[in-house]
């Protein structure tokens, strides 16, 4: 709070006096692939980059990409990066979620339920709440998400969600068939025609050679159509969760962008 007003009053003049171009910047954020695949693809460009650059930064489950370029004026600086951003878009296609620098990937997947009109739910054991969460954390969200279940122990798959004392016996909580019952039953508990699951093992115990600690199965089910994809994280607990919640948001965003009424 001190430095702000002394930063904006006296240090900001003296380094524009140093320097009279302004420097501006653009973002984009993309998702659906991992860091490192993200720099591969835009190797060539920063090999070569001047002005304007490239900065990438790795989140969760998500990288960000800043096109920043110095120049007299916005104007100026806008020209620069335009035909950098056009090239990016060209390489990255849908997986750019936005290219608002305040907009989260839960913000831009609201916008698309809210787009076609479509409703969503989740059901979460080894997430414990953080999914829905997430959702919740958007202003709005109260008009795609009515409700949603955490499912931690086994009795409540069976009791709320209808999962098979079958399916739980023969294959575990922790299994691809579990998350697919998981998912067809919460959509058809609260009637969403949208539909998250999440089962795993977070740590640090409860793993095993065959189901390690980090495991995590996640369902999404779109107006009938289900998909369940398999993950392994390699953090902590915290960090498992994290990680598990960014994935099933990114995967709900693909299924979302197949779907057309």
């Amino acid at each position: 709070n001190e430095i702000k007003p002394m930063f904006e009053r006296d240090i900001a003049p003296y380094l524009n006096r140093l320097q009279p171009e302004g420097i501006y910047s653009k973002m984009i954020k993309i998702c659906s692939i991992g860091e490192s695949k993200v720099e591969t693809m835009i190797a060539d460009l920063m090999d070569t980059q001047t002005n304007p650059t490239i900065a990438p930064y790795a989140k969760t489950g998500e990288v960000h990409l800043r096109v920043t370029a110095k120049a007299a004026d916005e104007e100026a600086a806008n020209a620069l990066i335009a035909p950098v951003m056009e090239e990016l878009f060209h390489r990255f296609g849908d997986k750019i979620y936005t290219t608002e620098e305040n907009i989260s990937l839960e913000e831009a997947i609201v916008r698309i339920l809210e787009e076609k009109k479509l409703s969503v739910t989740t059901a979460e054991s080894c997430t414990g709440g953080l999914l829905a969460g997430r959702i919740l954390n958007v202003a709005g969200a109260s008009n795609v998400y009515k409700e949603g279940y955490i499912t931690y122990s086994n009795d409540a798959k069976e009791r709320l969600l209808k999962v098979k004392r079958e399916t739980l016996m023969q294959y575990g909580a922790v299994s691809p068939q579990t998350a697919c019952e998981m998912v067809r039953g919460v959509a058809e508990a609260t009637g969403a025609d949208v539909a998250l699951s999440v089962t795993g093992i977070a740590g640090p115990g409860g793993g095993t050679k065959e189901k390690p600690v980090g495991l995590v199965y996640v369902g999404c089910y779109v107006k009938g159509h289900v998909r369940v994809e398999e993950f392994y994280f390699t953090g902590n607990r915290d960090k498992n969760r994290e990680y598990a919640v960014a994935r099933a948001l990114t995967l709900l965003r693909e299924e979302l962008l197949k779907y057309h009424a």
